[in-house]
């Protein structure tokens, strides 16, 4: 059962995280408008589709039609599953931060007249790929750093959920139905929303931060004077 925590202030929120350290060996954030369904893309649309065929070819074209936009080190098929997720293609990943404000300004960024959620996951390091199997091989959900520089994904300190197709129940199942999984829901309700992302302005955390190219700067602009 995930414990839920309803969140009233910025000062509430960053004192809710000092639990963090003691929940696990590497604890990630995720910040989201829906409610729960901790599902990748590509298991959104139907949950019991077994895609991993399909995946596979989807990266194939990736590949093929990509090449001239891709490195050596992208024939790598973890570095291409992290690349084409970085890109939005669908795929089995799920977009995590080691950073809880980040993840509170994903919560709250474009959703100010509705309720947002973060999620606390706390994995240890049994949760870490098998990197000498394909990442459509690992036998559970994994936790996994990109390993390719890119600013956003740094500035953004990023992670990923890997997760499996189930073959035992033939679903890809959501991590807040996993028996193992040891997570925290905190509640951001929609009236401190734009207090909560002032605050985040002054720590630094914003659009220009978190896309640091000229379209998050102007994004930022925007948001500041129109």
């Amino acid at each position: 059962m995930i414990s839920v925590i309803d969140i009233k202030s910025f000062g509430e929120y960053v004192s809710a995280m000092e639990i963090a350290p003691l929940m696990g060996n590497k604890v990630l954030f995720r910040g989201q408008k829906k409610y729960r369904n901790l599902l990748p893309s590509i298991a959104r649309k139907d949950s019991h589709v077994n895609t991993t065929g399909n995946e596979k070819r989807m990266l194939e074209q990736l590949l093929l039609l990509g090449s001239s936009k891709l490195s050596e080190n992208d024939h790598n098929e973890w570095n291409l599953l992290i690349k084409a997720q970085h890109f939005e293609l669908k795929t089995r990943c799920l977009d995590w931060t080691s950073n809880p404000l980040v993840a509170l300004w994903f919560a709250c960024e474009n959703s100010i007249d509705e309720d947002s959620y973060v999620y606390l996951f706390s994995a240890d390091f049994g949760a870490l790929p098998d990197k000498s199997k394909s990442p459509f091989e690992q036998p559970h959900v994994c936790i996994y750093q990109p390993s390719f520089s890119n600013e956003r994904v740094t500035a953004q300190h990023g992670w990923f959920t890997l997760h499996n197709y189930d073959e035992e129940q033939q679903r890809f199942i959501p991590l807040e139905e996993l028996e193992d999984s040891n997570l925290l829901e905190y509640r951001i309700p929609k009236e401190i929303k734009k207090n909560l992302l002032e605050n985040l302005d002054r720590c630094g955390i914003n659009k220009s931060t978190l896309f640091p190219d000229l379209s998050g700067l102007c994004a930022y602009i925007n948001q500041k004077f129109t």
